[in-house]
């Protein structure tokens, strides 16, 4: 859950650097990033600010480790609305990078 918040904390600062110019040699923004930034940042947005949804992501956090599927994070934050809306935009948007993202964390 740390990494989903991160990640929505890491749109945050991608948003607010929209209207500068990306400089040479700076980080690309991977596939999963992107597709947070592209279908799911109002979700984000909501999860961030609310204190429930906070709540929640650190009990699946808990729960599952780092290591949590999508299918397990849309189980695990069925019972918050906020956190509920972000897990059912990321498997509806974003599931087909889930494979590819654990991919390169596991080569890290």
């Amino acid at each position: 859950m740390k990494k989903i918040l991160a990640i929505a904390l890491l749109i945050l600062c991608i948003t607010a650097k929209k209207h500068h110019k990306q400089e040479e040699g700076q980080e690309e923004i991977t596939p999963m990033v992107q597709c947070l930034q592209d279908h799911c940042l109002n979700e984000a947005f909501g999860c961030v600010f609310n204190e429930e949804c906070s709540k929640t992501m650190e009990s699946c956090d808990k729960e599952y480790g780092e290591g949590i599927k999508l299918e397990q994070f849309v189980s695990c934050t069925a019972n918050d609305e906020a956190a509920s809306a972000l897990a059912a935009c990321m498997q509806n948007n974003c599931a087909s990078f889930e494979q590819m993202m654990r991919f390169f964390n596991k080569r890290k």
